[in-house]
């Protein structure tokens, strides 16, 4: 049994059951706690601004705590600043890139990159959630020897194929044609526009928006439901097709794994870490991004083939459980949380 105790930075944690917000931050937190990992947090729930003084100040506090062994950061350099600066110098600090403070920020301007380095150059280790975004990082001062791709991954019982009629069945639909889905922030980067322009050209076909944000004006094909708790989601899964996510960036997308695990295929674009996991024409197929005919036209793909589809979901279900189910992920995780502890015993 692993007895250590773990200090948790996170500028994103959810609030409640069903906040899409770094639900998966929880999921690791959980899963190490049932390892034996004590678990102590400084988080931000809050998705204003002034949620960072509060949040800054309990991480000062848990920074100097006696009682740590490791520290681990999640999302930098928000997350990671007073953990880099004041942390105790005997204590290791893990630095985990989700995204696009891997993929965009570094890039914005050169402050954003002197402040990336600086946090890589105070970093034991580092961690991605994709291949793509741990060379981005090593090709901008990273220890090659220093920093792994490990994904949190996706719990693969409780997200599990299901009937599809029963599903619709509980959820009230009466729709009958393909049914695809769309799971996450309703955000221009993720690709709305463009599958709201493909739903326009396929009134025939439904289209199901999962997540927070503004609802755009759409054609009567289209459902908006909101956020939804991850049985609610499971539901929806369930109840669907396909998974659609025409994402502008990426890391490895949790959605597609999600769908994966309910056995639907997922289209996706061929941006980020999207092409680590879904492999076009087998589990699922890939788009140039912000290509409306493209996109469309997988879609159609998806419509007129009902056996090929449901094939590819079977894959993709296989490729979930072989590479990414949670508790392969968090034993990857501890193995690097290990690493770190006997290095702190034999400096």
């Amino acid at each position: 049994m692993v007895d250590y105790t773990l200090a948790l930075f996170a500028n994103m944690y959810p609030a409640f059951d069903g906040d899409y917000r770094a639900n998966f931050i929880r999921q690791m937190v959980r899963d190490l706690e049932l390892r034996g990992v004590a678990v102590k947090k400084a988080v931000k729930t809050s998705s204003s601004i002034s949620g960072y003084f509060p949040f800054y100040y309990q991480s000062l506090l848990l920074s100097r705590d006696r009682d740590l062994d490791l520290l681990q950061a999640e999302y930098i350099p928000h997350s990671s600043l007073i953990p880099a600066f004041f942390k105790r110098w005997d204590v290791p600090l893990i630095m985990k890139f989700h995204g696009d403070d891997a993929r965009i920020y570094p890039f914005k301007n050169r402050f954003n990159l002197i402040l990336t380095r600086s946090m890589l150059k105070r970093a034991d280790y580092v961690i991605t959630t994709s291949e793509e975004m741990r060379q981005v990082l090593m090709g901008i001062g990273a220890n090659p020897d220093r920093i792994s791709a490990i994904h949190t991954g996706v719990d693969t019982v409780f997200l599990s194929p299901a009937s599809k009629e029963e599903s619709r069945k509980k959820l009230g639909l009466t729709f009958e044609s393909t049914l695809f889905l769309f799971v996450g922030r309703l955000h221009i980067w993720k690709g709305i526009g463009e599958l709201l322009e493909v739903a326009k050209m396929c009134p025939d076909l439904g289209f199901v928006f999962v997540g927070p944000g503004p609802v755009p004006i759409h054609t009567a094909n289209c459902m908006f439901v909101g956020t939804k708790t991850p049985r609610e989601v499971r539901e929806w899964l369930n109840a669907s097709d396909c998974l659609v996510l025409p994402t502008h960036t990426e890391a490895v997308p949790t959605s597609v794994m999600e769908a994966f695990a309910c056995g639907l295929p997922a289209i996706t674009t061929d941006v980020g870490g999207c092409p680590e996991i879904v492999e076009h024409q087998k589990n699922g197929l890939i788009v140039p991004v912000r290509d409306v005919k493209a996109l469309k036209d997988a879609v159609m793909w998806m419509h007129h083939n009902p056996d090929q589809r449901r094939e590819m979901g079977k894959q993709g279900r296989m490729t979930v459980i072989e590479r990414f189910d949670h508790n392969k992920m968090i034993e990857k995780l501890i193995t690097v949380h290990r690493i770190l502890l006997q290095r702190k015993k034999n400096p």
